[in-house]
């Protein structure tokens, strides 16, 4: 008797043949992009290659001009339909999706006049319909996991950096994201606090979230991704391995860009205490 084969498993992402164009500048040109479920990947490249872009194309806030997205196997957007036709999703069923892909913004917003409660549970009771009940113990759960609990009455102008990145980290993680989305987490921030925040994305990455992390942050990448992507000029022009993307990149601009951003750090780190310091 033969065994019955698994059905392939559907990765948490997919994109395929994603364009975006302002005019006559091509953004995105021809990106495409498998992220099985639970994998880290890491997305690094020259400022202006469209890395951010990309982001707000997976998540339709920019719709993109060509290509198709899936999360868990589901169209989002745009799909094929009948007879080969393709089809754009209405408002709705955008809407519907959406928190299916949790993004955490460079600039957060977070709503200032709420405070870090109203700012997870309120999205859980408007776009998902969840009661008081449902939403405050959801938000609960998630201030214990990220340890914001005793910022709960706060609101965000009297929050650090760090505490306003968790904060945006619970209330996208409150809609329960297939994929979470992060873009330049840390450009933000303090030094002393990218650590933090890294701290909680690395802690996330370990529950076995799906996660895509936009980042300049190399030690991060080769400390905690399973996959590196290097994006240039709009394209994904190498996908593998962080420590193998990093230290023998197989394609001229990627090589430029690692010797530059790493010769720069050994710069850094090699520089003499000031008094101040020692």
């Amino acid at each position: 008797m033969t065994t019955p084969e698994k059905p392939e498993r559907l990765p948490a992402l997919r994109v395929t043949g994603l364009k975006k164009r302002y005019g006559a500048n091509t953004i995105l040109d021809d990106v495409s992009l498998d992220v099985p479920a639970g994998q880290v990947v890491t997305l690094v490249g020259p400022s202006g290659c469209g890395k951010s872009t990309f982001l707000r194309c997976l998540t339709w806030l920019d719709p993109p001009d060509e290509g198709f997205v899936e999360v868990e196997g589901r169209p989002f957007g745009r799909e094929v339909g009948e007879f080969g036709s393709v089809r754009l999703q209405s408002s709705r069923e955008v809407d519907r999706m959406r928190p299916r892909l949790g993004l955490v913004f460079q600039q957060l917003n977070l709503w200032p006049h709420w405070s870090v409660r109203a700012n997870v549970e309120a999205p859980l009771r408007i776009v998902l319909g969840r009661s008081l009940e449902e939403a405050r113990g959801r938000a609960d759960d998630l201030f214990a996991r990220l340890r914001i609990g005793d910022l709960a009455d706060a609101f965000p102008t009297q929050l650090s950096g760090g505490q306003r990145q968790r904060v945006a980290i619970a209330r996208a993680l409150a809609m329960n994201p297939a994929v979470m989305l992060f873009d330049e987490p840390t450009s933000a921030l303090d030094p002393e606090l990218v650590g933090e925040v890294l701290g909680a994305i690395k802690e996330l990455a370990l529950t076995g979230m799906t996660t895509l992390v936009v980042t300049h942050e190399i030690g991060f990448a080769r400390s905690v991704a399973d996959r590196l992507l290097f994006m240039d000029g709009g394209r994904i022009v190498l996908d593998g391995p962080p420590g193998a993307v990093i230290d023998d990149p197989a394609h001229p601009r990627a090589r430029a860009f690692f010797d530059k951003v790493l010769s720069r750090r050994s710069f850094i780190s090699a520089k003499p205490m000031t008094g101040e310091q020692a």
